[in-house]
């Protein structure tokens, strides 16, 4: 006996990376095309994701778990059902391209009507996830028809800097922290420490920042290089995104066979894009960082650097 899910979802547009990759900025601009829905957020498939990578989970169950939290996150989306009203999240209606048209969806009918329009005008889901690359082989088991997936990826500097403002050295004694957190030689640490819990590593929190970092972004790359069919996915470079951003638009337009709306100019502006970069800020991220640490971790980040830049 085996238990199943038929997907209703056709569409899916994951936009992933890295914590702090800049999925945050990307999102927003995918959402204002044609045919695509307000961003999701949904941490189950983070945690599904990482319990399947890591053999914790049976591999027909997450993807019967999975399917099914897509498919009715979907739907409830599509008929105005658990939307988010708070102004200044990402996932809020007021954040999205069109907040009348999904304040409209709370008066309409449900049913499989609403399914069959939306298939039939081509509707697009957008998620956030984390990992996405790395975790691929969860996200390709979930068997969605037209699964786009739009990687981004950021200098590992920039993103060890992010983790430090975040406090994420420390992430385990957050009371909502959402990574998955494992214990092991009586030490309680992310997930992302797994090939590296000796108690005398774990006592700097850059350094822990680093030794978590140079785990993601060696995994996303290691993993992105395995995958043969290499269509459904488009990688965008943090910086490049964010100084041309017109180009990269077209290019994620084309990637997914979709067009600008009305909106994408407003988002935008939102988003301050396009933007200047200043190329010493980069600089001054590093010395702030080497001012932390020991001189063999300030090493291997510039090894995980090069590893990045020559990826």
């Amino acid at each position: 006996m085996k238990f199943i899910k038929k997907n209703f979802l056709k569409n899916l547009v994951l936009v992933t990376g890295t914590h702090t990759s800049g999925k945050s900025m990307v999102s927003p601009v995918v959402a204002s095309l044609t045919k695509v829905e307000m961003l999701r957020k949904i941490y189950y498939l983070d945690q599904l994701s990482i319990l399947h990578n890591f053999k914790k989970i049976n591999p027909e169950v997450a993807k019967f778990f999975g399917q099914h939290i897509l498919d009715l996150s979907y739907y409830e989306q599509l008929i105005g059902r658990n939307l988010n009203f708070r102004v200044e999240d990402e996932t809020s209606v007021y954040q999205s391209k069109n907040p009348n048209l999904y304040k409209k969806r709370i008066t309409s009918k449900r049913g499989e009507k609403v399914l069959a329009y939306h298939q039939k005008i081509g509707t697009h889901m957008l998620l956030d996830a984390h990992d996405g690359i790395w975790f691929y082989k969860f996200w390709k088991n979930l068997k969605i028809k037209n699964l786009k997936i739009i990687n981004i990826h950021r200098n590992p500097i920039d993103i060890v800097n992010s983790w430090i403002n975040s406090d994420l050295g420390a992430a385990e004694k957050q009371i909502l922290c959402q990574i998955p957190l494992i214990f092991k030689n009586n030490n309680i640490k992310p997930f992302y420490l797994h090939n590296n819990f000796k108690k005398k590593n774990l006592k700097n929190k850059t350094e822990i920042i680093i030794d978590m970092v140079d785990e993601c972004v060696r995994n996303e790359i290691s993993e992105y290089k395995r995958i043969r069919d290499k269509k459904k996915i488009l990688r965008i470079n943090f910086d490049n995104f964010a100084t041309n951003t017109d180009y990269n638009i077209n290019k994620i337009c084309n990637f997914l066979n979709l067009k600008k709306s009305s909106f994408t100019n407003k988002i935008m502006k939102k988003e301050n894009l396009p933007r200047i970069l200043n190329n010493l800020e980069r600089t001054k991220k590093l010395k702030k960082i080497k001012n932390r640490i020991s001189e063999k971790k300030y090493q291997k980040l510039l090894n995980l650097e090069e590893f990045y830049n020559n990826n």
